[in-house]
């Protein structure tokens, strides 16, 4: 249990801590009072391409919060969406699906993000019947081949939706989006970029957005924001996979080396997942690009293998998810 103090720095009220609902269900509230519902949609993957071809981020899934007044034992539908795969031997990302909440005969949906294409980044989920509707960030878009493989998209809280980074040189990878920006762009040839941080885009010398400094609580969320994920250049062995910290978006992931299973930086809970290229020819073979976290968009994966069913993966969309805040209890 928390105090309202921990929610808005005043009073005293014991209020419970926000509950996160993972899983599809019938769920029960647990009190009477004034509920945030805060739903957020599955995010999309990421494009699967080889021989250095364009592969481009999926989107993030989309943002409804609604204000209602409950009743301890009111029952509510929940269905949790399924973050859509990323490509594999050369395929699009897959979409996410849906998350609703139905109460009381009304339904409150956060779409998800679609996935990424050669062409073009996943479009952002849209959200309905919410007193906020936000679109999730759309991912990057290698829209000329420029640069390759770009960054999934970021759930977006703030009315700003944070898009993938597009990376500015061939070859390179872009971080994936943050929830406070987009993933920052490449500065050369044969590197990676920074995801975008929690409070800030990645900026344009490459750098990783930043965070917020501190243990700062979000109202519903309570976590410590962080900054983006720092590009990443694999040597020999290495198989990276680590992610970013909360809201924050995974570094792209550059690889020079042949390799096989090499992972590219997932990105932190609601942003997006970087992407990888692969530069030794016909090496990074199956790697993968870097998952979105929850809501977010999967990264684009690119390598110089020639054959198609060794193109690197697209990263994985995350998957939805429903918290249920207390802002009263009667």
């Amino acid at each position: 249990m928390g105090t309202t103090s921990s929610f808005f720095g005043g009073g005293s009220t014991t209020l419970p801590d926000p509950i996160p609902i993972a899983t599809t269900q019938t769920y029960t509230f647990p009190f009477s009072g004034t509920v945030r519902l805060h739903i957020i949609g599955a995010g999309g993957g990421g494009k699967s391409e080889f021989d250095q071809r364009a592969a481009s981020g999926g989107g993030a899934g989309g943002y409804c919060r609604k204000q209602l007044t409950v009743a301890a034992s009111d029952t509510m539908a929940v269905t949790i969406g399924t973050g859509g795969a990323g490509g594999t031997d050369r395929g699009n990302g897959s979409s996410g699906t849906v998350t609703t909440c139905v109460y009381s005969g009304t339904t409150y949906t956060a779409n998800a993000g679609s996935g990424g294409t050669a062409a073009s980044g996943g479009s952002g989920g849209t959200a309905s019947n919410g007193d906020i509707n936000y679109t999730g960030g759309a991912g990057g878009s290698a829209s000329n081949n420029n640069g390759y493989s770009c960054g999934g998209g970021a759930v977006n809280f703030f009315n700003s939706p944070p898009v993938g980074g597009v990376p500015a040189y061939n070859p390179s990878a872009a971080g994936g989006a943050g929830i406070g920006g987009a993933g920052a762009p490449t500065v050369s040839t044969y590197s990676a970029s920074g995801g975008g941080g929690s409070t800030s885009p990645g900026s344009s010398t490459g750098n990783p957005g930043i965070g917020t400094g501190g243990i700062i609580k979000h109202p519903f969320l309570q976590a410590a924001w962080a900054g983006g994920g720092a590009g990443v250049t694999l040597s020999s062995g290495q198989m990276g996979g680590s992610a970013a910290d909360t809201g924050g978006g995974g570094g792209g992931t550059y690889s020079e080396h042949s390799s096989s299973l090499q992972k590219g930086m997932s990105g932190g809970a609601f942003a997006g997942g970087g992407a990888f290229i692969g530069q030794a020819y016909n090496g990074a073979e199956d790697s993968k690009a870097g998952n979105g976290g929850v809501g977010g968009g999967g990264g684009g994966g690119s390598n110089r293998h020639q054959t198609n069913t060794a193109a690197c993966h697209g990263g994985d969309g995350g998957q939805g998810i429903v918290y249920v805040e207390y802002t009263a209890v009667t």
